[in-house]
């Protein structure tokens, strides 16, 4: 396993695991795997998709049919065992659960066993960076028409998230910023003085990579489509790219979306500001307010 992992994670590196043992016995699909194991193909799809853990039953046959040597076999029940020991994530609790659709509970998880996030925020301070005082500013207009209890939860979870920044090995963020997204004055000059200072601060921290896009680099300080790339430990762990659309995020993990979207933080990167230039813009934008 990956060195920060959850419950969630390690179900979605056990089921990788799998899915490689199967490939490599030579079953090239899933139906042709079920059909040796003499189960269904859903029961080899929920496994292989890290949503449960195979009963014992069904680990014998895999050992079995994919040809898993005992020594190895030993090593993944201990990875069962490990994974089961595991503490429930704060978002695979029923409160979040029942707000989140699948689909944004998956990206928390992914979000929390990265190990390199790149970051294009667009017209707004990324959320890894953002104040409460800044998201609940966003959210009284954007969420307006849900309830308090809804807005509530919205904001929790975006700060909870933000722990990934100050715990034991942390993921490098590497974030690129439009200048235009820091002088938008977002629930007044209080509460953008105070993002601006968080930002600064969080500028400063070791794993942290913060650059501004000028609006001196013309069409680039327009790029306003916000987007991510998560990088996992080890060779085998396959990157993501998220794209951020108005209604939901979208989720990419074919090579060439994701390099595709590397290109695009590589060309922002090319005419942003340095980090200490960027830190620089920061300290001025803020002394205006």
């Amino acid at each position: 396993m990956s060195g920060n992992v959850n419950a969630v994670t390690a179900l979605r590196e056990f089921g990788d695991e799998l899915r490689r043992l199967r490939v490599g016995a030579g079953f090239g699909t899933q139906a042709s795997a079920a059909a040796k194991l003499k189960c269904s193909q859903n029961k080899v799809s929920y496994v292989e998709g890290g949503k449960r853990w195979p009963d014992d039953d069904l680990l014998r046959k895999m050992f079995r049919v994919y040809g898993v040597d005992a020594p190895q076999q030993a090593v993944i029940r201990a990875a069962i065992r490990e994974g089961q020991a595991l503490d429930r994530p704060w978002w695979d609790t029923t409160g979040y659960r029942d707000f989140f659709s699948s689909g944004t509970l998956k990206l928390f998880a992914l979000e929390e066993s990265a190990e390199t996030i790149w970051v294009h925020s667009g017209n707004y301070v990324p959320g890894i960076f953002q104040t409460r005082g800044y998201i609940e500013a966003l959210i009284e207009f954007g969420l307006k028409a849900e309830s308090a209890a809804h807005r509530r939860m919205f904001t929790d979870a975006r700060l909870k998230r933000q722990r990934v920044l100050v715990r034991e090995c942390p993921p490098a963020v590497n974030a690129v910023v439009l200048e235009a997204a820091l002088h938008v004055v977002v629930g007044g000059p209080d509460v953008m003085r105070e993002q601006l200072g968080q930002l600064r601060a969080a500028a400063q921290r070791p794993n942290v990579s913060l650059r501004v896009v000028p609006f001196s680099a013309g069409a680039a300080a327009t790029m306003g489509a916000p987007f991510q790339v998560y990088d996992f430990p080890g060779t085998e762990n396959r990157s993501i790219a998220i794209r951020e659309t108005s209604r939901s995020d979208e989720v990419a993990d074919e090579v060439g979306e994701v390099e595709r979207m590397r290109g695009q933080f590589a060309d922002l990167a090319a005419v942003a500001c340095s980090p200490e230039m960027s830190l620089q813009l920061l300290e001025e934008i803020e002394k205006e307010l």
